[in-house]
């Protein structure tokens, strides 16, 4: 199947990263718009074993005289960018017989503690691992290697050189492969809003009061308001309100807000916490908000369909586009995607948040450090960024060329691709968010207003 694809991509440069000190940021938009023509093949169902957590630091060594590489990587659940990392594992091994790439698969909370667990006592650590930007810790550790001289960053689009950068605590270097953008997006259910009545608005966007009522009907006929949870992240509890906040006052005074720049006690604060009160006590969080995981309330939006709507970002694809037997939803069921709720008074009513996912890091406690960054540096090709998102359904923060960087379909199909099952969701995406202006905030708070915010927002 041809069709356009129509990529709107969102870049916060001049951003200051302020964490750990919490000084001021101030965040400038650049969009920058692609239109491409090209066949497009998308992931489906997955053909690979169940992972589970791991829970102890395995002990591996290389094939014969190889340089042994030990790569942590997030993602245990989410078996398309596993293909990804492991294509890219391939090829790096294909091109360099005389070294050995071992990766291991985590849940991002265990991952932490063993990489804490095991640089604190210099040992057993791995060359490569996950990394996000927010935990600043590692960085004043002195446990990660500076990538700024490693990486082409000519080959990424603007803005994303500045994610994994600390320079108003001190740090120069940048400490960060991003592979993935992140569009954070509102789902609906299809079926429950046409069970139930409820027309979406032309412009996919219901006002401040019409999404209280939303909730209602859904409360009334037994639906919770949102797929939503804090039983193993904290996070998923606080994108109501920052998407409200979002809407309400900007990227400038968003950044402010998010970060811990400024404080809380505001009309505009007062408003958006009011609100996200008023849909709490009208049926908007599931009963098992305190206990589900994040894969479990992604399965209770598109499996059991217990939920009006979802606050998620684009990597819902990673855990929710893999087979049904492996908790992935029926590609069949197709829900549909709205704009932010337009709160009163909002200064930013046709913006969305945007940012980036978990990356890389190369740790310094590595015996190959210069292998263990040339490795990050050769998943940083353009072919990459295109094949992240022709396999994972996922924005990449990569610059490439659809004619000659997208992967053929004999690549595809070798990896378990086939074709068009998932074109409907990037027309919904492109109708929705396509004409919208993103703004990218990284996160950068320090630990007090960390705890505060989960405190707040989280725990009510």
């Amino acid at each position: 199947m041809s069709r356009k694809i129509y990529s709107l991509i969102a870049l916060l440069i001049g951003l200051s990263m302020i964490i750990g000190a919490c000084a001021t940021a101030t965040p400038q938009t650049i969009i920058q718009t692609v239109e491409v023509e090209k066949e497009v093949i998308q992931t489906v169902e997955v053909e690979t074993e169940r992972i589970v957590e791991v829970t102890a630091v395995p002990t591996v060594k290389a094939a014969g005289d190889k340089t042994l590489i030990v790569w942590w990587s997030h993602w245990a659940n989410e078996p398309a960018k596993r293909l990804v990392i492991e294509k890219i594992v391939a090829d790096y091994e294909t091109e360099n017989p005389d070294v050995d790439i071992v990766l291991t698969w985590w849940d991002k909370n265990p991952l932490r503690d063993a990489i804490r667990s095991t640089m604190t006592a210099g040992q057993g650590a791995p060359d490569i691992t996950t990394f996000d930007s927010d935990v600043i810790e590692w960085v004043e550790a002195g446990w990660l290697l500076d990538l700024k001289d490693t990486l082409p960053w000519e080959n990424f689009l603007p803005g994303v050189e500045t994610d994994g950068t600390y320079p108003e605590v001190g740090y120069d270097g940048n400490y960060k492969l991003n592979l993935s953008l992140v569009t954070n997006m509102l789902l609906y259910n299809k079926d429950i809003f046409a069970e139930l009545g409820i027309e979406v608005p032309e412009n996919h966007q219901f006002t401040q009061s019409e999404l209280v009522d939303v909730v209602k009907k859904c409360s009334d006929a037994g639906y919770s308001g949102i797929a939503d949870a804090v039983g193993n992240r904290p996070a998923p509890g606080t994108w109501p309100a920052f998407y409200a906040i979002m809407n309400l006052v900007g990227p400038e005074m968003f950044a402010k807000y998010h970060n811990g720049l400024t404080s809380w006690d505001t009309p505009e604060i007062r408003q958006v916490l009011d609100w996200t009160a008023e849909l709490s006590a009208n049926g908007f969080l599931p009963a098992s908000y305190a206990t589900m995981t994040i894969d479990e309330f992604h399965v209770y939006f598109h499996t059991q369909r217990k939920a009006c709507m979802f606050y998620v970002p684009t990597w819902y694809t990673g855990r929710s586009f893999k087979s049904v037997s492996e908790g992935g939803q029926d590609p069949n069921w197709h829900f549909g995607m709205l704009q932010y709720p337009l709160m009163d008074n909002a200064v930013a009513p046709n913006t969305y948040w945007a940012g980036f996912e978990s990356g890389y890091a190369a740790l310094s406690s590595s015996p190959n450090p210069d292998v263990a960054k040339d490795i990050l540096r050769f998943a940083a090709q353009p072919k990459y960024g295109a094949l992240w998102t022709a396999v994972t359904n996922s924005p990449s923060s990569y610059i490439f060329d659809m004619e000659t960087d997208w992967p053929s379909e004999e690549t595809l199909t070798a990896m378990g691709v086939k074709p068009g099952l998932w074109d409907w969701y990037w027309e919904e995406y492109n109708a929705v968010y396509g004409q919208m202006t993103p703004a990218v905030v990284p996160a950068a708070r320090c630990g007090d207003f960390e705890a505060a915010v989960v405190a707040a927002l989280n725990e009510g």
